[in-house]
């Protein structure tokens, strides 16, 4: 019975741990933890365990011996086969995949949330291969662009439950084409650039606080380590001259994507969806994603619902909050906005 009840202890150690595993980055500490894992299964076990352990750390790869290795040995045909067999199954299952593609504080962390709540769906991180969709700024990923990777839509296309997705991902036509290739439903957020990056430079003096530890979150956000001593008029000049052109090449390459024919995406506008009646955006999303998957009543209580809104990163949930923004910010978004001038109308972003 001990054996047994330790077996059991065991098997459920697996799922936790790997979700912690997927969050590791140091080398030396995901091989040791890797490896001291991997030891407490029996033999027969262990090409189950390093498979899920890789599965959910890219960067895991178990010191497997050179003749049981050379066992497992995959060629380039075999490789193709097997790739092309996953593709089908992602392709073919029949499950809701939503992408929030969203300009960074555009309510899309609570969107995305409440999608998940009406939908009964889990997360999905789809610009990293690993388990954890939170695991892009443990991993030190958050600088990368944030558009979907192939190995992981074929990944998440096979957990047979579907997902949503959040991304800061511009559109391309090849990004639109794996879109449609693996079903995922596109929904796009953006909200006034103004209000933007005032509210952007809020949530960074959260954590910036002038200190030199402030250094350690380069990686997350690419701003330099005394951001949160400087004064309010150079954060925002700063902030709005590194994200500005991001911004506006987000919303401009969806729309040039849609007008093309390549990806039809819900268009979620801060100002006039998020902010106004909820019910009617419940119904918007329910249309868009299909009635019989996405319940109206389910929807708008879930935009309605804002007690955890903090850990949903829901801010003040206002608009106007950059009227205040010093002119020499504004000019150089504005600037930057006039160069796109025969691109797009760029109202939804620069009006006010």
């Amino acid at each position: 019975m001990d054996n047994l009840a330790r077996q059991d202890t065991l098997e459920a150690e697996i799922g936790p741990f790997l979700e912690k595993f997927s969050m590791v980055l140091w080398p030396d500490e995901i091989r040791r933890l890797g490896h001291e894992f991997l030891a407490r299964f029996p033999s027969q076990r262990r090409l189950e365990i390093a498979s899920a352990l890789t599965w959910a750390n890219p960067f895991f790869i178990a010191d497997i011996p050179g003749d049981a290795a050379a066992k497992l040995f995959l060629n380039l045909n075999q490789f193709a086969e097997f790739t092309m067999r996953a593709k089908l199954t992602a392709q073919r299952a029949r499950q809701l995949n939503v992408l929030v593609a969203c300009a960074p504080k555009s309510a899309s962390t609570f969107i995305e949330a409440a999608l998940r709540k009406a939908l009964e769906l889990p997360s999905a991180g789809l610009f990293t291969a690993t388990t954890s969709a939170y695991s892009g700024s443990t991993l030190g990923a958050n600088l990368r662009e944030q558009e979907p990777d192939e190995l992981a839509l074929i990944r998440n296309g096979l957990n047979g439950k579907g997902y949503v997705a959040q991304h800061h991902s511009r559109c391309t036509p090849y990004v639109a084409m794996l879109l449609k290739t693996y079903n995922i439903r596109p929904i796009v957020t953006h909200r006034n650039l103004f209000d933007t990056i005032v509210s952007l430079d809020d949530m960074m003096c959260g954590y910036r606080k002038g200190e030199p530890d402030d250094a350690k979150y380069y990686f997350s956000d690419g701003l330099p380590a005394n951001y949160g001593a400087l004064d309010r008029e150079e954060r925002l000049t700063i902030t709005a001259q590194r994200n500005t052109a991001w911004f506006i090449q987000f919303y401009v390459s969806w729309k040039k994507c849609e007008r093309i024919g390549l990806v039809k995406p819900l268009w979620i506008s801060y100002e006039d969806d998020f902010l106004g009646d909820k019910v009617l955006l419940a119904e918007r999303v329910s249309q868009y994603l299909g009635a019989e998957v996405a319940d109206v009543e389910k929807l708008a209580e879930a935009f309605a619902d804002k007690r955890d809104a903090g850990a949903r990163r829901f801010n003040k949930g206002v608009s106007g909050r950059g009227r205040d923004m010093p002119q020499s910010v504004r000019d150089i978004i504005l600037k930057t906005a006039h160069y796109y001038r025969d691109e797009e109308d760029l109202t939804p972003l620069i009006d006010g």
